[in-house]
């Protein structure tokens, strides 16, 4: 096997330290479950100066971000109470523009020859063979190995992982369901007269409304509220069917006691529809001993709620600590010890606020809470550091 590092999964994570090994001339290969045109799932993402942005400059791929970066208003977020009173506005002029999560893809593509990624090409399992070797054992019915390092940057539910921990993540409580506002719905122009260009959040009566633009025009809608994380399973209704969704969303114990802007919003989304439990790691296990030949960056290592902004700069500083390691110490247990002792406090920092800011966002009085916080002398949304 010529290559050193196999990286498991091409998420923002492990294409961003695809791109660093690149420019620091060490061998690597990606192996990603997805196809190459396979569009990424979610919202865009505000990448942060002094995490994602320092790992794109790191890639030398700063300046092609800049070409898709959304500044200005996009970065101003509003607070909104659900009765339809705009509270509070913050991060204007924030050094964290948007992008979208395709144009992130594509953006730190653009540095790694097609060739260092196996597309379609998931791993079904790892293990160590009698040797101690890791042996990543593939889809198609491949086993791999020889490898000096596996980087399992492969999401929450790793495979990866069990080689270095135990530990798994945790249901929050909280779900989150997508829906749609295209620019050639009817509601669109009143939707763009409300949200505008940035993050615009709804709270109240244990329910949270996450509006944002995205690069193509339209409005990605999250809605969240506390349930059972195999949501719709208790529920007699099929996700297929929009209008027994949007019934369901219109009770008055979902989002039915809302302003009437949220209910025709509802009304004239569109799908598909589908569901998103939010799970994080638990902090306190972000303490494991390095393992052998084996690390984990992003999601795969500490998943996080979406409450901060945090995950996906977390997930690229990863990227970015660990390769300055390896340039460091080269690819040994010693740098990927050095990388984990950094990226402990760092993640548990970002999940414990990301929990913390959730539970805010999830009050009965909310948005009464969060916005104390906001004003607070210790804030969890960290705005001043831009991390």
């Amino acid at each position: 096997m010529s290559q050193k590092i196999a990286i498991v999964g091409a998420g923002p994570s492990g294409l961003a330290l695809a791109g660093i090994l690149e420019r620091q001339g060490i061998s690597y290969v990606v192996y990603e479950r997805s196809a190459e045109d396979t569009p990424p799932r979610g919202g865009c993402l505000d990448i942060h100066r002094s995490s994602g942005q320092d790992a794109l400059k790191e890639a030398k791929c700063f300046d092609e971000f800049q070409k898709y970066a959304r500044y200005g208003d996009a970065t101003i977020h509003s607070v909104w109470d659900c009765k339809g009173n705009k509270l509070l506005t913050f991060g204007e002029g924030r050094d964290s523009p948007e992008v979208d999560r395709a144009q992130l893809k594509q953006i730190l593509f653009s540095v790694i020859p097609n060739e260092k990624v196996r597309w379609s090409t998931a791993v079904k399992s790892a293990k160590r063979d009698e040797e101690g070797k890791i042996v990543l054992s593939l889809a198609n019915g491949i086993n791999v190995s020889g490898f000096d390092l596996v980087v399992g940057a492969d999401g929450a539910w790793s495979k990866i992982r069990h080689l270095v921990t135990a530990s798994e993540p945790k249901y929050s409580g909280i779900i989150i369901l997508p829906i749609f506002i295209l620019p050639s719905n009817d509601f669109y122009p009143t939707l763009q007269g409300i949200a505008g260009q940035g993050p615009m959040m709804i709270s109240g009566r244990e329910k949270m409304i996450w509006v944002q633009r995205q690069g193509d025009g339209h409005y990605r809608v999250d809605l969240g509220w506390k349930g059972p994380a195999d949501f719709p399973i208790s529920e007699e209704f099929d996700l297929s069917d929009e209008n027994a969704v949007k019934r369901y969303l219109l009770k008055d114990e979902k989002f039915g006691g809302h302003t009437s802007q949220v209910k025709a919003m509802i009304e004239a989304a569109t799908g598909p529809f589908r569901t998103w439990p939010l799970h994080y790691f638990p902090p306190k296990d972000l303490n494991w001993t390095s393992a052998p030949d084996v690390t984990l960056i992003g999601d795969a290592a500490h998943v996080t709620p979406p409450f901060v902004g945090d995950g996906v700069n977390c997930a690229m500083r990863d990227s970015l600590v660990l390769s300055r390691m390896l340039k460091e110490f080269g690819v040994t247990q010693q740098a990927v010890a050095k990388y984990e002792e950094d990226m402990f406090p760092y993640a548990s920092d970002v999940i414990t606020r990301s929990v913390l800011a959730g539970d805010l966002h999830f009050q009965w009085d909310s948005p009464r809470g969060f916005m104390e916080m906001m004003a607070s002398d210790n804030p969890l949304v960290k705005m001043a550091l831009d991390y």
